[in-house]
């Protein structure tokens, strides 16, 4: 019988200020050298289960917690403790990042411990060498992609070598071939003893190798002893066999005026001597590995970067909504955040109302959860009067409800507007998209309308991926 890593016991948590429960009656527990996922629509509670579990709360969140926590058969650890126990790679990886350089920040825990520094470099070098990313060594965490900055914050975790390892949205800008090297990490390190734990709303890459499932629901917790259990439910998740889906059929329009034309685009070695149509009342997705410049030429598209060589014809100026929502969310409440856009307060409750986010229209946005800025991304985009709109990673930590819902708002803004995505998500790119452009080595290298005789042609794009990183 193996030991308990985890446990909970009749744990009830409710923020400060709040007269309501975020989570009660939560009993599990989690055995040592397992793989937990943690499912659960978005805002339902996993971010308070998580930031229980690595003691934020009630350490740094306040709020009046009942109920029994043992990590390691220990109660009341402090963060400190905890931290060499858990090890938490979060959904937001800038986040946890305390440096400018990759290199500073996966010693920087390490020297914080006081560590010394002989055996700082062993371990730095065997973890580059192990995961084959000595050309991540010494970046600038501000120059590498969205999924090398993810990678990075896994390194840190695992350079401490703790015991339970804890998974935030892990695979929510990664690409396939990333996806199933976590895939690949995830199975070695159970195979070292190690105990993980995923919460995430994308689930391919953990087909089969998932112990147990917590599923938050109803502000409670319930246990499925394995994957199939969990499978045998009626709960709304995100496909586990994503090639084996079905996806039904894109809304087809005819061709619009407008659209966006590219000639022999150059941008520094990242974008070379590009060339692309996009057109007016299509949805094209653009794909390829991360790192490979797709937000580069999305900030070119949006006039963010100038190019240095080549012309891009736009119709207006291009809307360009980021990954990193953050970054464009200025708003005292997600009211306000619309009113930037558009001035008709009604319009802007019901383009809340269509992503089901309008009962928090009075919340600040850096309130929300990652999952509900996507959607008040996405809500913006219906509002303002922008021809061509970019959209990158738009369900980045979503659950099924708010992808679908997401889907059926690009259907109807591509009615009058050109609409460009950059997404990994295979299940998202195959409910929207009317086009895929694959960017590869800085160029197009093929587009194609994505229709039952095409499909084949995505599935080959992904499984390349997957060898890429082999």
């Amino acid at each position: 019988m193996k030991n308990k890593i985890i446990e909970f016991k009749n744990v009830a948590f409710s923020y400060m200020n709040k007269d309501d429960y975020a989570l009660r009656d939560v009993n599990f527990s989690i055995e040592e050298g397992s793989l937990v996922f943690i499912s659960g629509k978005s805002g339902s509670g996993k971010s308070t289960l998580l930031n229980l579990l690595n003691g934020i709360i009630p350490e740094v969140i306040e709020g009046q917690l009942e109920g029994q926590i043992l990590i390691d058969g220990k109660e009341d650890l402090d963060v400190s403790d905890r931290s060499l126990i858990l090890g938490n790679v979060f959904q937001n990886p800038r986040s946890q990042f305390f440096t400018t350089d990759t290199t500073a920040e996966l010693v920087f825990a390490l020297e914080n411990y006081g560590v010394e520094r002989e055996a700082i470099k062993k371990r730095l070098d065997s973890i580059i060498e192990e995961y084959n990313v000595d050309y991540l060594r010494d970046r600038s965490l501000f120059e590498i992609s969205s999924g090398e900055r993810q990678l990075i914050a896994l390194l840190t975790v695992l350079i401490m070598d703790p015991k339970v390892i804890i998974f935030d949205e892990p695979s929510a800008n990664l690409d396939y071939g990333n996806s199933m090297r976590l895939r690949r990490q995830i199975i070695d390190l159970k195979a070292e003893g190690k105990t993980i734990i995923v919460a995430d709303h994308r689930n391919f890459y953990l087909k089969g190798i998932i112990d147990k499932v917590l599923l938050v629901e109803d502000k409670t917790v319930k246990s499925f002893g394995s994957e199939q259990d969990f499978l045998k439910g009626d709960y709304k998740n995100r496909s586990f066999d994503i090639f084996g889906g079905d996806y039904g059929r894109v809304k087809k329009l005819g061709p619009g005026q407008g659209g966006v034309t590219i000639e022999g685009l150059s941008y520094k070695d990242i974008i070379r001597d590009l060339s692309i149509q996009f057109e007016e009342n299509e949805v094209t997705s653009i794909v390829g590995v991360n790192g490979v410049g797709k937000t580069t030429l999305a900030e070119l598209i949006s006039r963010s970067l100038k190019p240095e060589k080549g012309k891009i014809q736009v119709e207006g100026q291009a809307m360009y909504l980021m990954q990193d929502a953050d970054f464009q969310l200025f708003g005292s409440s997600c009211l306000k955040e619309l009113e930037l856009a558009q001035k008709d307060e009604a319009i802007n409750i019901e383009a809340l109302k269509s992503l089901d986010i309008d009962m928090l229209k009075d919340k600040h946005p850096q309130s929300l959860s990652g999952g509900e800025k996507q959607r008040l991304q996405m809500a913006i985009a219906r509002v303002s009067g922008n021809k061509v709109v970019i959209l990158d990673e738009p369900t980045s930590g979503l659950d099924k409800s708010s992808m679908e819902r997401v889907c059926s708002m690009i259907e109807t803004l591509k009615e009058s507007r050109t609409i460009i995505v950059i997404s990994h998500d295979y299940e998202f790119i195959r409910r929207v998209s009317d086009s895929v452009a694959y960017l590869s080595d800085g160029q197009i290298r093929e587009k194609f309308k994505l229709n039952e005789d095409n499909v084949e042609k995505l599935n080959s794009i992904y499984k390349e991926m997957e060898v890429h990183y082999e």
